[in-house]
């Protein structure tokens, strides 16, 4: 018993499993993906994935597979699917402390590489988030283990195990696995004498993985839509993303600016001396492997139009690994002190938000965001809901690692602290956001109508929004500013939503909800047709890309 209670990972899991428990689903991404496995599950079609009845092409099934299978056991809640990602997340903890083991046999490395990337920002913050990024985490380090095996010349296992992890990965999110798994095994040369020795066999072993992991995932593409279908996945959401993303478009340098926030509190702890960045790489095999599990990729995705943070989440386990080797110098030292002013004053601010919500418009800064609307009543609503507790707690947390005569030095203390303050953060959202961010009320209205039969249609793409939390047994219809008066025009007895304010429709509705930073508006299709017309949009192209 008392070994259960020492066990960090244990206490990493208990941290992270209020967020589980009480962060509703966040639009638009997770709401979006729990929608896809409900239509999976209502429509009884698991092969092929759809989103408001239309085909899904945006990401494999595994992902839904898995939330449904979620479902089948505790029942349709997202809690359930939240305590699913977090095991994932869990799992990848367990297997990236082995993997270092492997590498140099060192427990103590093992464990400090592991604390590392349990501590990391970005890894706590998407442990227990619906993403697609935190399963394929644990497919990449499912692969990795098969490079290993390759070293070790286990290669029959290897094979097997890079087949199950690219093929996983591929149902996952798609062909970025190969990026992201395949590298330290085309760099092996460099970390594995068995590459070097056996070339041929190396790369001939890889390759055979590599290929049976792709034709787990083309003979679930070939059965789900044919080769049309197949051509879409790769034209659509490979080659598109690479050269030219419909979303999330950013500069070249984007990752390398946001990377140091990702990796707190570890930016700002580690001191090790420069001789040990050249030494300890010369010296240690796991430093080499993590250095060519991250660097290349996160080149490589720099190259890429589409940025998002949680892109990097597989990258992590390489950078884990590599800081792990530097800290094992002799002169390298953990010093977190200034992360714990960093949480301090983070509560403080996190404390102040409800009093700064109150006098907003008498301050400068505020004052002006306020007058030309770009701070808004429901952010005000949000900020000044929040409880004071949680920014009480995160200076508690912050003093307990300055004051503390050993915490701003051990690397367990700073790796829970740096979790306590996610945790703390995401339950801060789940509190005071949390209304504005759960549309169950809304999307019960909407099965209501559909139910008795009563027409309703959603003005612009709505990205599955209330499939899942309405269980809708049929898909919302879309229409658009060009149809709307039409749609009204035959349909007089029903009801048009929006959750987008662009339109400038002049008739006020019969409902205004707070959602997330503004507001989800409901007309009757009588009052839009008896009031004055707004005129079409421009651009009435709402739809956007998932991550």
């Amino acid at each position: 018993m008392k070994n259960v209670l020492n066990d960090w990972r244990l206490c990493w899991f208990l941290m992270l499993l209020p967020v589980a428990l009480f962060l509703p689903a966040v639009p638009i991404d997770e709401t979006r993906y729990l929608t896809v496995a409900w239509e999976m599950r209502a429509s009884g079609n698991f092969l092929l994935p759809h989103l408001n009845g239309d085909v899904y092409t945006h990401k494999g099934p595994l992902l839904f597979w898995l939330i449904n299978l979620g479902w089948l056991v505790a029942g349709l809640h997202v809690w359930v699917v939240r305590i699913g990602v977090l095991v994932a997340s869990l799992a990848s903890l367990v297997l990236f402390e082995r993997l270092a083991l492997r590498l140099d046999a060192d427990a103590v490395l093992a464990r400090r590489a592991a604390l590392l990337l349990a501590g990391m920002t970005l890894f706590a913050l998407f442990s227990s988030l619906i993403m697609f990024d935190v399963v394929l985490t644990t497919c990449v380090l499912v692969a990795m283990h098969g490079i290993v095996d390759l070293d070790t010349q286990r290669v029959r296992r290897g094979i097997a195990l890079i087949a199950l992890g690219v093929g996983s990965g591929l149902l996952v999110k798609g062909p970025v696995i190969l990026l992201d798994a395949s590298i330290p095994a085309l760099f092996a040369p460099w970390w594995s004498e068995t590459a070097r020795r056996q070339s041929a066999r190396w790369y001939g072993s890889l390759l055979l993985g590599i290929v049976v992991g792709v034709a787990i995932a083309l003979t679930w593409a070939l059965l789900a839509g044919g080769t049309s279908f197949i051509q879409t996945i790769l034209l659509h959401q490979t080659a598109e993303r690479i050269s030219q993303s419909f979303a999330h478009a950013r500069p070249f340098w984007w990752y390398f600016m946001v990377l140091p926030l990702l990796i707190l509190p570890w930016m700002v702890s580690l001191r090790v001396p420069w001789r040990a960045w050249r030494e300890r790489l010369v010296a240690s095999r796991a430093a080499r492997f993590g250095l060519v599990a991250f660097l290349p990729a996160l080149i490589a995705f720099c190259f890429f139009s589409g940025k998002q943070p949680h892109y990097l989440l597989p990258l992590l386990p390489g950078l884990a690994l590599y800081l792990a080797a530097m800290l094992g110098d002799a002169d390298a030292r953990v010093r977190g002190r200034l992360f714990g002013v960093l949480l301090i004053l983070a509560g403080i601010v996190l404390a102040a938000m409800p009093y700064l919500a109150d006098h907003a418009a008498s301050m400068p800064l505020l004052g002006k965001l306020v007058a030309n609307g770009s701070f808004s009543i429901t952010e005000q609503h949000v900020m000044g809901g929040l409880w004071p507790l949680w920014g009480a707690m995160l200076v508690l947390l912050g003093a307990f690692v300055l004051a503390h005569p050993r915490a701003h030095a051990d690397l367990r203390a700073l790796t829970l602290s740096s979790v306590a303050a996610i945790s703390l953060g995401l339950l801060a959202i789940a509190q005071a956001a949390g209304p504005t961010l759960d549309v169950t009320a809304t999307a019960a209205h909407i099965r209501a109508m559909q139910d008795a039969g009563k027409p309703i249609a959603h003005l612009g793409w709505h990205h599955g929004l209330f499939g899942f939390p309405g269980r809708l047994e049929k898909p919302l219809e879309r229409i658009d500013m060009t149809s709307l008066y039409a749609w009204c025009s035959a349909h007089p007895d029903g009801e048009v939503i929006t959750f987008y304010t662009k339109y400038g429709i002049p008739t006020k509705p019969a409902q205004e909800i707070p959602y997330r930073l503004g507001r989800i508006l409901i007309w009757r299709a009588a009052d839009l047709c008896a009031g004055p017309h707004a005129a079409p949009a421009k651009s009435d192209d709402d739809e956007t890309t998932d991550d």
